[in-house]
C-alpha cells in the first residue's frame, strides 16, 4: 500500500514539529498516537515560552497543528485539503465517514490552552444530519477537567469515538462500507 504523502505546506511545518521536539526533549517523533503525550507536553512548555514572547505562537501552533494532523492523517486514513495559504481553510477529512476538522486549529488551542486564539477553529465537522447524533455520543463522554479538554492526546480520543460513533450509525443505516472523497467535501 502506498502511503500518500501530505501537501508540501503541512510537510514543512511537520518538519519544524519534528524539530522544535527535538531540540527541546531530546524525543523523535514517530508520528503514532503514543507519540501525542510528548506533543502535549512540548506544547505546555512553548505555552510558557510564548507567553513571554507572543511571536513564538503563530510560528509553533501551525507546526504542532501539523503534526496532530498527519498523525490522524494516518491512523484514520484521512486526507488533507489545503485549498491555498490560509491555514484557516485546511482541514484533514476522513474517508469513512463524513468527518472533519481544522488540526491547526488543534495545535492553536493545545498552544494557548483554549479557543480564544486567532488561529483557525477546531470544531469537528459532520454532516448536518449527523450533527445531533454525534453531539449527543460525545455529551455522554465522562466530564473532562478543563486543563486537560485541549490537549492533543484528548483530542485524538473524542476523534476515535467521534468515528467509532459515525461508524455504528452508518452501518445501522445502510451505508457501511462508504468511502467519502475530495469530492464529498467540496473539494476538486
Amino acid at each position: 500500500m502506498t502511503v500518500e504523502r501530505p501537501p508540501e505546506a503541512i510537510e514543512e511545518l511537520v518538519v519544524n514539529c519534528l524539530d522544535y521536539v527535538r531540540r527541546a526533549s531530546g524525543v523523535e517523533l514517530d508520528f503514532t498516537p503514543e507519540t501525542l503525550s510528548v506533543l502535549d507536553h512540548y506544547a505546555a512548555t512553548a505555552r510558557a515560552a510564548s507567553s513571554k514572547n507572543p511571536a513564538l505562537g503563530p510560528l509553533v501552533a501551525p507546526a504542532l497543528g501539523a503534526y496532530f494532523g498527519e498523525v490522524i492523517r494516518t491512523h484514520f486514513g484521512a486526507f488533507w485539503v489545503v485549498p491555498g495559504r490560509n491555514v484557516h481553510d485546511w482541514a484533514v477529512c476522513w474517508r469513512v465517514a463524513y468527518l472533519a476538522l481544522n488540526p491547526i486549529g488543534v495545535g492553536f488551542d493545545a498552544l494557548y490552552g483554549g479557543a480564544e486564539h486567532d488561529g483557525p477553529s477546531s470544531a469537528l465537522r459532520v454532516a448536518a444530519e449527523d450533527r445531533e447524533y454525534l453531539d449527543r455520543r460525545l455529551a455522554a463522554l465522562p466530564e473532562v477537567p478543563e486543563d486537560e479538554f485541549h490537549l492533543f492526546t484528548t483530542r485524538f480520543e473524542v476523534l476515535e469515538v467521534a468515528t467509532e460513533a459515525l461508524l455504528a450509525k452508518m452501518e445501522e443505516e445502510g451505508y457501511g462500507g462508504t468511502e467519502f472523497t475530495e469530492a464529498d467535501y467540496g473539494v476538486g
